[in-house]
């Protein structure tokens, strides 16, 4: 994926993107204040707020040109916190990944229930599978938000703040198995977050929307000195 001279926002301009190529592979973390455009980013990046001005490009098709069925095979997005739908298990939810590839009644074939299996397995949830979706922690939760995401089978996963609900322990542990799927997968994870530490230690690049200038980006680089910093201008 590449953003070219890109200008994001609703009616007005906000955010400005010179130059950003995001690769297979590679877990990259969105910080920023609040109020600062990063949900807007991510709504704009899986197609569903077009570009004011630019371009982006999915292997050289422009986003704009991709119809909407097919947006739903390259693009997944995890909310920020899933609380559970009454009656339903939590491998159907997982199940629900697969509607783009279903037929018109949604029967999921012997392929599409490996496949559900499978993503659930990657999370090492597999053992919750049969419990009610709001019988279970919020960790839990949104570990099946991820499965269903990875059962349907996307290149690219985006992520709005994953881990705002949850225990130190379980935002570890989300960002630690998002980390090993990237790797293991070749996928590409971007997601947003307040927390630079865990940002610093589980992401391979940091896309930054600094509060003020350039200070932000220049501490990263200067005094960690350990990721890749991509700096995002406001307009």
């Amino acid at each position: 994926m590449k953003l070219e001279k890109v200008r994001i926002g609703y009616k007005e301009s906000l955010l400005e993107i010179d130059q950003l190529t995001i690769v297979p592979g590679k877990v990259y973390a969105l910080i920023g204040a609040n109020g600062r455009g990063k949900s807007t980013l991510l709504q704009t990046l899986i197609g569903k707020l077009p570009v004011l001005s630019g371009d982006i490009f999915i292997e050289r098709k422009n986003l704009s040109e991709i119809p909407v069925t097919d947006k739903s095979k390259l693009f997944g997005l995890v909310h920020s916190k899933f609380s559970g739908i009454p009656y339903m298990r939590a491998n159907e939810f997982v199940a629900l990944g697969r509607t783009p590839y279903t037929n018109a009644f949604g029967r999921l074939t012997k392929k599409d229930l490996q496949i559900v299996e499978e993503s659930m397995e990657t999370l090492g949830i597999t053992h919750l599978a049969n419990r009610f979706t709001t019988e279970l922690s919020d960790g839990e939760r949104q570990m099946f938000a991820i499965a269903r995401i990875l059962a349907q089978e996307t290149n690219y996963i985006f992520l709005d703040e994953p881990t705002a609900f949850l225990d130190y322990s379980n935002k570890k542990r989300v960002l630690e198995k998002l980390s090993e799927i990237a790797k293991s997968l070749n996928k590409s994870i971007v997601y947003s977050s307040h927390d630079l530490e865990l940002a610093l230690e589980f992401s391979d690049e940091l896309v930054c929307i600094p509060h003020q200038g350039n200070k932000v980006t220049n501490f990263l680089n200067e005094e960690m000195g350990v990721k890749k910093v991509i700096t995002i201008c406001f307009e």
